[in-house]
């Protein structure tokens, strides 16, 4: 049992930068306004350090909410039913009545319905698109970098005689972060 490599150390420095991205990436929602049903913050508190079985491999995992993805990369314009931006018509009736979102008359004079209004926006966002925010990936470069060492030392004390580069294996874990 002596041979094997441990990383409880590792893993623990893992936990407290999963940790320390969660609230940079909760912080950074909140900060540009993208908080109406709280939803995308809550998801994030599920991050988590995954260790592979054999201990070969860590990832940091989070199960957010499926519309994360739109949020940070943004929505290319499509104008089509099969564009995924009709997707976002649930949520957008659901922000509506979250926010609340009051309505302007049109040039008609009318108000729309909550669901007219729903549907006006999804419109919107599928002919002219979303731009992308980049919120986790700015969490993720400022936040990373500032665990490197911190990596590189865990992996050595883990495993002081192992002849296992703690340098080459800190540059493959904040390698795939990075993609």
């Amino acid at each position: 049992m002596e041979d094997l490599l441990t990383f409880d150390k590792t893993i623990a420095v893992l936990e407290q930068l999963a940790a320390d991205i969660r609230d940079g990436y909760i912080d950074m929602i909140a900060a540009y306004g993208h908080t109406a049903s709280g939803k995308l913050a809550e998801s994030m508190r599920s991050i988590r350090v995954e260790v592979s079985e054999g201990g070969r491999t860590f990832e940091i995992v989070a199960d957010l909410q499926s519309y994360w993805k739109y949020l940070e990369e943004g929505l290319a314009p499509g104008g089509k039913w099969g564009n995924p931006g009709w997707k976002a018509y649930p949520f957008i009736r659901r922000w509506i009545d979250i926010k609340p979102v009051i309505p302007r008359p049109g040039k008609d004079g009318s108000i729309p319905t909550p669901d007219q209004l729903a549907y006006l926006i999804t419109r919107k966002i599928v002919q002219e698109g979303t731009d992308p925010t980049g919120l986790l990936e700015t969490t993720k470069d400022n936040v990373i970098p500032l665990y490197a060492y911190k990596i590189r030392e865990a992996l050595v004390e883990d495993n002081p005689r192992s002849g296992v580069s703690a340098a080459a294996l800190a540059e493959l874990l904040l390698d795939r972060g990075q993609s």
